[in-house]
């Protein structure tokens, strides 16, 4: 009768070793793919990508047994995990409080608003006809949220009313940027990265300034309007497209929105 004990007691304690582990997995694979999902929209993902690589080259030098290397990688480590605190604190204050605020028993909805590109390419248009100055960044695969939390949270669908408003001279909103997101105005009145760029001539602003600097910072498709010049350019790909005539404003757009010319150097003329 106590080997049979035994035997329950050791099956039942092999049972639960097992369903630890599963556990274990399922738990940690949980907190990896929600952590992901979280930095996909910030800045932090090219770093996590950077890691990531990193990882992997010292993985490969310790199997080959380059000390040198392993060394270096080792050496650096330690500094790397200070750097990303330093660097990434608000991102990581960000992740931390969200995941105490969210509610784990509500589901995800979909997104799936078309994008109102005509409405869009309209508003720029008649500002820029009667010097309204306008700054609209679209989100392309680089995730906005933390310039998007720095701003005044709208998510409206895009039309041209919409956006005139808001960039109307002395409205609460018409400083800083609006910001496109699946389609929706997601934030206005947004402190955006002021660029340095030798593109940058004496004459541009701080308009001008912050479109490139977050056009050098994400991949984000940026549209400007001058309130001196009436000008309409583009910031995309770190560069600037001055000047673009009001025929190519909605064929460059699509020609940077689709996934195959989306980073060219440079646009056909």
């Amino acid at each position: 009768m106590e080997e049979i004990f035994d035997t329950i007691r050791i099956n039942i304690t092999t049972f639960w070793d097992y369903i630890r582990n599963v556990l274990d997995i399922i738990i940690v694979s949980f907190i990896l793919y929600w952590a992901y999902s979280f930095l996909s929209h910030t800045r932090a993902i090219q770093l996590l990508k950077g890691i990531i690589v990193i990882a992997i080259v010292a993985l490969l030098s310790n199997m080959l047994r380059l000390d040198t290397l392993n060394w270096l990688i080792t050496n650096l480590t330690t500094y790397l995990v200070i750097l990303i605190i330093i660097l990434f604190q608000p991102e990581l204050r960000r992740l931390i409080t969200q995941f105490g605020q969210k509610n784990w028993l509500s589901g995800t909805e979909v997104n799936n608003e078309p994008f109102q590109l005509d409405e869009l390419v309209n508003a720029l248009v008649a500002m820029a006809e009667i010097k309204i100055g306008a700054l609209i960044v679209i989100e392309r695969n680089t995730g906005l949220r933390s310039y998007i939390e720095s701003g005044v949270s709208i998510d409206a669908i895009i039309s041209e009313e919409l956006i005139r408003t808001i960039f109307y001279p002395n409205t609460f909103l018409h400083d800083g940027a609006i910001i496109i997101q699946e389609g929706r105005i997601s934030a206005a009145a947004c402190y955006l990265p002021l660029s340095d760029s030798r593109q940058l001539k004496k004459y541009h602003g701080a308009r001008h300034r912050a479109a490139l600097g977050i056009a050098e910072e994400t991949d984000a498709l940026v549209l400007v309007s001058s309130e001196e010049t009436g000008n309409i350019s583009i910031m995309v790909n770190g560069k600037i497209y001055p000047k673009i005539k009001v025929s190519d404003i909605k064929n460059i757009i699509l020609y940077f929105m689709n996934p195959k010319t989306a980073y060219e150097d440079k646009y056909p003329v």
